[in-house]
């Protein structure tokens, strides 16, 4: 019976995924998570019930819309020193994608509780294939579509929190995401 050898290293595009994955995850801001996007990537939510009950997730965006949501979610939202782990990251070389397994610990600015709500989400990231490149080769590849599956009961939370922190107002009708759900 023959074995099959693991290579001592992975492969530049194995490495290339899970790096793009890895600055997914931890951007270290805006611009950075869009450099690593194809200009044609986009961004949408899941799960189908979850989505398709709530407007605030309906948006399938672009690299503009997807910037412009993080913004409007920032207006509400801050993170103590941890605001970020990532859990776990599977790569599949093949079909050019990634599952990334994280948190985010997120808290509502102005808020006068101190409470830490834990978003633990699954990132799903497709990247570009050869032909969909700017640029020839592994250091081409980039991004282009996420799908976030956000945990909607921390969502909902968050957004009860923010809420209260800003006098029972609902967030702006400018905002997507997890912070329109409610309890």
């Amino acid at each position: 019976m023959a074995s099959t050898a693991h290579p001592s290293s992975p492969s530049p595009l194995y490495a290339r995924l899970h790096y793009l994955a890895q600055s997914h995850a931890l951007p270290r801001d805006v611009d950075e998570l869009l450099t690593i996007r194809h200009p044609s990537a986009t961004h949408a939510w899941g799960h189908n019930h979850l989505v398709r009950n709530n407007a605030g997730l309906q948006d399938r965006m672009d690299n503009a819309a997807f910037a412009a949501h993080l913004a409007s979610s920032g207006r509400y939202l801050t993170s103590p020193t941890e605001n970020a782990k990532v859990h776990e990251i599977t790569v599949d070389e093949h079909k050019r994608t990634a599952v990334v397994h994280m948190s985010y610990y997120l808290m509502a600015k102005g808020s006068s509780d101190d409470e830490v709500v834990e978003n633990d989400l699954i990132w799903l990231l497709r990247f570009t294939e050869e032909a969909e490149q700017e640029v020839g080769g592994v250091d081409g590849v980039r991004i282009k579509e996420s799908v976030e599956f956000i945990d909607a009961s921390a969502s909902a939370r968050l957004g009860t929190l923010v809420r209260a922190a800003n006098g029972g107002q609902e967030v702006g009708g400018d905002v997507r995401g997890g912070i329109t759900l409610k309890e």
